[in-house]
């Protein structure tokens, strides 16, 4: 393989040795460890929020975001194009998803549709920064706040990405984000929340910690789960987060590259816009196909992978959500919103025409260059 999406985070001895000399001083091992207060002091601090709240994934950080939002039975707006575990968190609070499409070429909510999507049920909307790329603009804040709409900010995939409306998952009301191996902050599993709000900082710190309720110092006054993270795990988030200022420089540099090599080099395949990003994180790479193109970014995708290029878009065969069988065999309408593709035409446009090039931190300018050869020889097949 030249060039593979699927990655193990680089682990310097530095970071090993930093970790474990937190945890020699640590006072608990659990997740109610000093540790884990401490890294979440350095996650307020870095994205200059009230609160933050470590957990054990993003999933874990929006079901039980969700559960301290919604009632059963509420609408919760969720994007087109989305990873199944968002609609995962909505089912197991037992709300109603109801997807939404997006503006075009952008992961940002499109309006219109929104507009007619609302009714009384909807308490939630969802954004999702696929790939680190920017999913909230203030147009969706006011629409949000006229029609007393929850944002939930899901930026599993988006840490370090800001705009001049700031980090992606501070913007709305409450952000959720993943820690997962392949995050650029990895704890090998976790998450964290992040919020302004102090009532829903309680609410998710206490369901988070199995109900434990902090003014009665006890349990059995709430509902909760154990979400907690461990300070094995905290004491390497806090090493993680020092450099993370630094990966994203190093993933800058290496789409520079993706650019010189390949985007220069040809008019079908050009970067994603990214309108008033002040700073992505280097995720990913989202690339548009021109719009005369015959073929699929899927396709492509599907092609280049037979030269040694595995990509996001050929190992997840990109699709809307409401196409995924869990969706689609169990929810159907009137009580479940949005399973015609019709209804998504700038999201199916968007997934059609994307292909999702890695830029974690173990790919080389070397290998770039081979890529980029083998891509421009297969699209010249093409």
């Amino acid at each position: 393989m030249i060039i593979d999406c699927v990655y193990k985070a680089l682990r310097n001895k530095s970071e090993v040795e930093n970790s474990l000399k937190i945890l020699a001083d640590a006072d608990l091992l659990s997740g109610d460890s000093s540790v884990v207060k401490q890294y979440e002091e350095k996650l307020r601090k870095y994205f200059k929020t009230k609160h933050a709240i470590a957990v054990s994934s993003g999933t874990a950080a929006l079901h039980a975001s969700l559960m301290n939002v919604i009632n059963p039975g509420d609408e919760v707006l969720v994007p087109a194009i989305c990873v199944p575990m968002t609609v995962s968190a909505i089912l197991q609070a037992r709300g109603i998803p109801v997807f939404y499409d997006c503006k075009e070429g952008s992961f940002i909510p499109d309006i219109s549709c929104l507009t007619r999507r609302l009714t009384s049920s909807s308490k939630v909307l969802i954004t999702v920064s696929m790939w680190g790329y920017r999913a909230i603009d203030s147009e969706i804040v006011g629409f949000c706040k006229e029609n007393n709409i929850v944002i939930i900010e899901d930026a599993a995939q988006s840490a370090g990405t800001y705009s001049s409306l700031g980090y992606e998952g501070t913007v709305g009301d409450i952000g959720c984000f993943s820690t997962h191996e392949f995050k650029l902050i990895s704890t090998g599993e976790g998450g964290f929340v992040l919020t302004n709000s102090d009532s829903y900082a309680e609410k998710i710190r206490s369901y988070t910690h199995i109900g434990f309720n902090q003014s009665c110092s006890s349990f059995g006054y709430a509902d909760g789960l154990n979400y907690k993270l461990s300070s094995f795990q905290a004491a390497i988030g806090i090493s993680q987060l020092d450099n993370l200022d630094l990966k994203i420089k190093n993933r800058e540099k290496t789409i520079n590259v993706w650019d010189s090599l390949l985007l220069n080099k040809c008019d079908t395949i050009k970067a994603m816009p990214m309108p008033d990003v002040i700073r992505h994180n280097g995720y990913s790479l989202c690339c548009l196909l021109d719009k005369n193109q015959l073929f699929s970014g899927k396709y492509l995708a599907s092609k280049i992978y037979l030269s040694g290029i595995n990509t996001d878009t050929f190992r997840y065969k990109n699709t809307i959500v409401s196409n995924y069988p869990l969706y689609n065999d169990f929810y159907k309408p009137p009580f479940y919103y949005g399973i015609n593709e019709k209804d998504f035409p700038n999201a199916v446009a968007l997934v059609q025409r994307m292909i999702v090039f890695p830029c974690h931190e173990r790919i080389t300018e070397g290998a770039i260059y081979q890529a980029a050869i083998e891509i421009l020889k297969v699209l010249r097949s093409m």
